[in-house]
């Protein structure tokens, strides 16, 4: 193993939306810091073969799944998932933070101000849209424009904001990086921190392996923000056995049908949602249609392959699943489908079915996605594995990613996920 000859301040894994956070707001009173991320920086997005490169899937292309066949939608880049996001930004488990004694209303408004945080523009929404929110509001299901870090003046309309977005209309957290590039951080791409070493119980540097080496870097402080899959493995590399449980997905089914004469291609996708029932039953069902064949297939078989273009309309329903999954120290992951969470599906599907319905869609055209999440988290939660400054039993190393989320929230967790790294990085300092 190669030592490094440098030090740092602090080490930062993961340059997703936790972690650039992170590194940004220290970045700001320190230097000597660095960051190393297991992806690339990618310049080349905005198609399914980019995707195949960034995204977690096998070599047949196949994403990466529980071990009982849930799709778990990820990707291994700088940006992390939220690259690849709708640009949601709402507030989400507010209310159970505060519950344990984690007030998150400054860091809130900070990141909404910074990422101009706001309703969907009106010009954005597509007809489709407006005809199904119409059509649900009828039905006892209003639906509002979603919360977005979206710049309408860029927008050029693709739909396809979870292939990367061309025109940066959309907030990333590439943004935060580069922030704290300029401030004079470090970062090392293609790297991937094996796990965290300590003396006497304190934080003593990071074992990390690249292409061609593996090497010891020192640092007393260590933030891990690999993500509600990739922190949990490391956790337990490093002697913190606890870690890979209670791990929550949000899961979500999506329903296409074939409309004669509308689509809902224009707009970023999830453009508006109806949140009446989250509370109450724990879904939420919001307009949504992956445009690429390829991805169709492997969400929906060949029913979603061959269905037509231009005429599908699509609405997620997307739930508070149970943490009832584990992340294993081989990376593996256990995850099912309870029978709470399928009873939750079948009514938000059910609703979802209806609404395409009286749109008009023709319900012999139906095709119900396959089970999958997209926020896995809970794996180092809070209580659990971390504290409520989110540090784990070995001294200064600490957690900033979905996986200290105490439950599922079943709404977007990335203004969250920003709102809680800010306060930890205040915390630290």
């Amino acid at each position: 193993m190669i030592k490094s000859d440098k030090q740092y301040n602090y080490i930062i894994v993961g340059a997703g939306a936790g972690g650039s956070t992170v590194a940004k707001e220290l970045s700001k009173e320190h230097d000597n810091i660095l960051v190393i991320e297991k992806g690339k920086l990618e310049s080349k997005y905005g198609k399914f073969m980019d995707m195949a490169r960034f995204f977690d899937t096998n070599i047949f292309y196949v994403p990466r799944k529980s071990k009982e066949g849930i799709i778990l939608w990820r990707t291994i880049m700088a940006g992390g998932s939220a690259f690849v996001s709708t640009g949601n930004m709402v507030r989400s488990l507010e209310g159970e933070f505060k519950e344990i004694g984690i007030d998150l209303s400054n860091e809130f408004c900070e990141a909404e101000k910074e990422l101009s945080v706001a309703p969907l523009s009106d010009i954005l929404i597509s007809d489709g849209t407006r005809m199904i929110a119409r059509v649900a509001k009828e039905l006892g299901c209003p639906m509002e424009p979603m919360r977005k870090a979206i710049n309408p003046r860029k927008c050029i309309r693709c739909g396809k904001c979870t292939m990367g977005c061309k025109t940066k209309a959309k907030w990333t957290p590439l943004v935060y990086l580069n922030e704290a590039l300029d401030n004079g951080v470090e970062i090392m791409y293609e790297s991937a921190v094996e796990k965290v070493i300590s003396e006497n119980g304190r934080v003593s540097g990071v074992v990390v392996h690249t292409s061609n080496k593996e090497m010891l870097i020192r640092t007393n402080c260590v933030i891990l923000a690999a993500g509600g899959l990739g922190t949990p493995v490391i956790l337990q590399a490093s002697g913190i056995k606890n870690a890979g449980s209670h791990l929550f997905v949000d899961l979500l089914k999506i329903v296409y049908g074939v409309h004669d004469t509308i689509n809902i291609y224009h707009e970023p996708q999830m453009s508006v949602v109806c949140s009446k029932f989250h509370h109450t039953k724990g879904f939420i069902i919001s307009p949504h249609v992956n445009q690429d064949r390829a991805i169709r297939f492997l969400e929906a078989g060949m029913k979603g392959f061959r269905m037509p273009e231009q005429n599908i309309l699509g609405l997620m329903v997307k739930i508070t699943d149970e943490a009832n999954g584990r992340v294993f120290a081989n990376g593996s992951v256990t995850k099912v489908v309870s029978r709470t969470d399928d009873e939750k599906l079948t009514q938000g599907l059910s609703l979802a079915k209806a609404i395409l319905e009286n749109v008009g869609v023709d319900p012999k055209s139906f095709v119900v996605t396959k089970a999958a999440g997209a926020h896995p988290g809970g794996t180092a939660a809070i209580g659990e594995v971390v504290d409520t400054n989110m540090e784990t039993e070995m001294r200064n190393l600490f957690v900033c990613d979905s996986s200290v989320f105490p439950v599922s929230p079943g709404l977007p967790p990335i203004l969250t996920i920003i709102a809680l790294s800010k306060r930890l990085a205040k915390t630290i300092l």
